[in-house]
């Protein structure tokens, strides 16, 4: 049973609000009262109901909270309020039905300025989702960066990092390696000592270490890497040292050590918990599906058992990134257990739910298909699905992971039988993108 709060029962909803904001905003009394230029009794009075807030005093105790007068007098009752409660309630309707892009128009009308800074939040990040499930990973990168100014601002360091690590998460995606891992360091920098430790934090240094990896900085990131497994054991929760370990995967992977990534895996898993509907628990199993198809020898039973233990959470979820992502790696295993037919069926619904924007899970799951195609010995089909994600590289920019794509799609090409010098083309592309420049002879045919 509930305790009753007698100060939340009988006090102004005013100063209810007002107190509320300041703790959030991680403010004593007698700094709010500095920063607004009132008597440093002035705001103990205002909590407790003893003094009203004038109309000037009331405006710049809003400013320093980071919230706006409307929502101190009504609350979330305001317009602008419940305005931004049904663009959220809208965006999320169009989402599900695939309207990413509609989504993030609704969600981009909504006026933030009038909301405060959690509630301009809640937008925001929902804003850069949108964007972000539409393709247009520039504009979700822009929309966070707008947001992680202000919670900086309004002191929510926190949510600022998690913010920062959905940055460095974008940029790594359209491969720019290098913006990725400066603007991750400096907004790294940017936060105080106070909340190193906590779980955004940790997961904002191991998403940066992910960039590196993808940079090609693989053994600097494995050594910051433990670094940083060393310091959140010590200081971190199990949730942020799952999230170390998960990070790690990746780098043990990049240095071809796939035995080693899925022992981290194991750690960060059973570190996550055993809440199904946690959204880090199907994406470590999504992940280590996607590692069991990749070992050798492939385990594709276990990563199929892995995937049917995610996708309801992944459903939930509604990324259809994510469970574009899952068929893609369905797809390969079923193809492992010589059920094209299958791998097709899976393939085919990845490349669909990925059908806006470019990203590199897109040229993934053409590669899926095309190699279900060519399994049916549908070859015409197969350098199709190949050519179409060659193209979509194409489009993403330099980095170790454009370059094993590229030399995967080169493989596939030259298996299929497409022309020698598309063939040439793909393995050229591969050495650009890792840094190599030169000419390569014909490839061979087989």
């Amino acid at each position: 049973m509930a305790l009753r709060d007698p100060y939340r029962e009988y006090v102004n909803p005013l100063s209810r609000r007002v107190r509320d904001a300041r703790e959030k905003a991680g403010l004593s009394q007698g700094e709010l009262a500095r920063q607004a230029g009132v008597h440093p009794t002035y705001i103990s009075h205002v909590e407790n109901d003893r003094r009203a807030l004038g109309e000037d005093a009331l405006a710049r105790v809003a400013q320093v909270l980071g919230v706006s007068v409307a929502y101190l007098l009504d609350g979330e009752q305001a317009p602008d309020y419940r305005s931004a409660e049904s663009a959220l309630v809208e965006a999320r309707r169009l989402s599900r039905m695939g309207e990413a892009r509609a989504a993030a128009d609704v969600l981009a009308q909504v006026d933030v300025s009038a909301l405060d800074v959690d509630a301009a939040a809640r937008v925001g990040l929902a804003h850069a989702e949108a964007l972000d499930l539409a393709g247009d990973l520039e504009g979700s990168v822009d929309a966070l960066e707008r947001l992680c100014v202000r919670l900086m601002d309004a002191h929510r360091y926190r949510q600022a990092a998690y913010a920062a690590m959905r940055i460095v998460m974008a940029l790594t995606e359209i491969a720019d390696l290098h913006r990725a891992v400066s603007r991750g360091e400096a907004l790294l920098a940017q936060l105080p000592a106070s909340v190193a430790g906590s779980d955004e934090v940790v997961r904002l240094e191991s998403t940066i270490i992910w960039a590196y990896i993808a940079r090609g900085d693989a053994t600097y990131a494995r050594y910051r890497g433990r670094q940083l497994l060393a310091h959140t054991r010590q200081h971190g929760s199990a949730r942020a040292v799952s999230s170390v370990h998960w990070n790690l995967a990746f780098v043990d992977d990049a240095l071809g050590d796939p035995d080693a990534a899925l022992a981290q895996l194991e750690s960060a898993i059973a570190l996550a918990g055993s809440d199904e509907i946690d959204r880090d628990l199907p994406r470590l199993r999504l992940d280590r599906a996607f590692l069991l198809v990749s070992v050798e020898p492939p385990r594709a039973a276990e990563a199929l058992a892995d995937l049917d233990a995610a996708q309801t959470a992944l459903e939930v979820g509604e990324s259809q990134i994510e469970l574009a992502r899952a068929d893609s790696v369905r797809s390969r295993a079923w193809l492992l257990l010589d059920d094209a037919a299958m791998a097709q069926q899976y393939a085919t619904r990845a490349v669909e739910l990925l059908r806006e924007g470019v990203r590199r899970d897109s040229a993934s799951a053409h590669e899926a298909l095309g190699d279900a195609m060519l399994a049916q010995r549908a070859r015409p089909e197969a350098v199709k699905e190949y050519r179409s994600a060659a193209e979509l590289l194409d489009m993403i920019s330099s980095g170790r992971s454009a370059a094993v794509l590229w030399r995967r799609i080169g493989d596939r090409l030259r298996v299929a039988g497409d022309e020698d010098e598309r063939v040439v083309e793909a393995y050229g592309r591969a050495l650009a993108a890792a840094g190599i420049r030169g000419v390569l002879p014909p490839p061979p045919r087989v």
